[in-house]
């Protein structure tokens, strides 16, 4: 994970994950710092030991951070996000992760960065806002966070010159949504820095692959001729879609103590 990671832990999902439990909260957006790493397939247990013992690194290291959120994608990408108020929390970044690894042990880290990175193929940084205007939230979720491991990942890129309409496309699904008060959420994130302008990327989640598929089928049902309609409307502003599939992963996750 991270030689960087003393100055930029960018990470997860995809994305990951700030998904909201509650309909009494009053969402807004929140900006986050990803960092997205994909590891060697030959050296897979490695990249997940070493990357449990960042963990407990930080841990002992009292990282002045509220959370780092990880997931992973079957493809072996894995998602780290890092809640920012501003982009002047960067800034700080370089002393957080620095006073961390001071009280951890340079020497503990020194070793661990040649095993972490000797275990990855190459990682990214940049930065995402989750869109409380066109995320949506059910008033009575389905699952909550703990029951809802598994996710699915949507990678929209649509014509620039189009952005205008995507977006009130986008208001337009959450729209209906709400009209048939579906009972499954999904997130929006917006890219803010780092990665390609013309993407959106949403992501749902659900208690596994084939809860995925019977809650799809389900809601579809609920939707039927609208939801066609909506998807022949956005498709022609639409560049490609890709899906990715994956699962929180609170094994490879910090919460401040």
């Amino acid at each position: 994970m991270r030689s960087a990671k003393l100055f930029f832990m960018f990470a997860g999902v995809l994305l990951v994950c700030a998904q909201l439990t509650s309909a009494q909260d009053a969402p807004k957006d929140q900006l986050f710092i990803v960092r997205e790493e994909v590891a060697r397939v030959d050296m897979w247990e490695k990249y997940e030991s070493t990357s449990k013992q960042w963990v407990e690194m930080m841990t002992e290291g009292g990282l002045d951070l509220p959370y780092v959120r990880a997931s992973q994608q079957d493809d072996a990408h894995y998602l780290y996000l890092i809640p920012i108020n501003s982009y002047a929390d960067i800034d700080k970044f370089q002393s957080v992760f620095g006073s961390a690894v001071e009280k951890a042990g340079k020497e503990k880290w020194a070793k661990f960065l040649v095993e972490n990175e000797s275990s990855i193929v190459t990682h990214k940084d940049y930065i995402v806002r989750w869109s409380a205007e066109y995320s949506y939230v059910p008033k009575k979720p389905r699952l909550t966070r703990d029951e809802s491991p598994f996710i699915h990942w949507m990678y929209f890129h649509y014509k620039l010159e189009k952005r205008k309409e995507v977006m009130e496309v986008m208001k337009e699904w959450k729209k209906l949504y709400e009209n048939k008060n579906i009972n499954n959420g999904y997130s929006i994130w917006m890219v803010e820095m780092g990665l390609d302008n013309d993407m959106i990327v949403l992501t749902e989640y659900f208690k596994d692959g084939a809860d995925f598929y019977t809650a799809q089928k389900e809601d579809n049902a609920l939707m039927e001729a609208e939801a066609m309609a909506l998807w022949n409307k956005m498709a022609p502003l639409l560049v490609d879609v890709k899906n990715k599939y994956g699962n929180r992963r609170p094994d490879l996750s910090y919460t401040k103590k």
